[in-house]
């Protein structure tokens, strides 16, 4: 499971627009006459008849080096914003399990629980691979699997038993309801392979059980 930080975008977006309005204000305040006005900032502030021509020979001992140094920064912030938008996976806290009473019984890193439902579903009949991602809190986990078919194998029947099974997986061990159990289905094929997602709430009642000779089976 996979995001781009939504509010170091939206701070990005603040800030620059801070720095527009402050250009602006700055540009306005030539009409306004604020330096005949304000003598004391009349050093930094444009009168009515300034020229950009103007305005640099009369800063020229600090605007370019003032510049020089903004263009480099501008272009640093630029490549960590765009590095920024690469997805990255969601960070899951340790999960801590708690009694009845909310004692501590002890924490649980997501990623051994991860591996232990990818382990379990790989054990459905006709499932040939898979891989589960946990997040949000312990009281209502989110539950993201990637499971690969096989070609010969009833696929609505595999996913249905992938979601029970993660469901009873997620209420045995964490004793909550998970929030959501979303699948990713690849569906192996000769010719090309395909894929679809299915999600949705977890499912309540548990998963089918399969034939003594591994293939599946559909319940009379």
């Amino acid at each position: 499971m996979r995001s781009v930080s939504g509010p170091r975008n939206r701070l990005v977006l603040v800030a620059a627009a801070v720095l527009a309005l402050l250009a602006a204000a700055w540009t306005a305040s030539a009409a306004l006459g604020l330096a005949e006005r304000w003598p004391r900032a009349e050093a930094v502030l444009p009168h009515g008849d300034s020229t950009p021509a103007s305005l640099a020979a009369a800063h020229q001992q600090w605007l370019l080096p003032v510049a020089a140094a903004a263009s480099v920064l501008v272009v640093l912030l630029g490549l960590w914003l765009l590095l920024a938008q690469v997805p990255s996976r969601v960070r899951t806290p340790t999960l801590r399990l708690r009694d009845a009473d909310g004692g501590l019984l002890g924490s649980l890193e997501p990623a051994v629980l991860e591996r232990a439902l990818t382990e379990h579903v790989e054990q459905v009949a006709g499932v040939v691979d898979a891989t589960v991602q946990l997040s949000g809190a312990v009281s209502a986990p989110a539950v993201q699997a990637s499971v690969t078919i096989a070609e010969d194998a009833e696929t609505a029947w595999a996913v249905e038993a992938v979601r029970g099974l993660l469901a009873d997986d997620i209420r045995t061990v964490l004793g909550a309801e998970a929030r959501t159990v979303d699948l990713l289905v690849h569906l192996r094929s000769a010719s090309a392979p395909s894929r679809a997602v299915l999600g949705g709430h977890a499912e309540s009642s548990a998963a089918p059980s399969a034939s003594p000779a591994g293939r599946a089976t559909h319940p009379a």
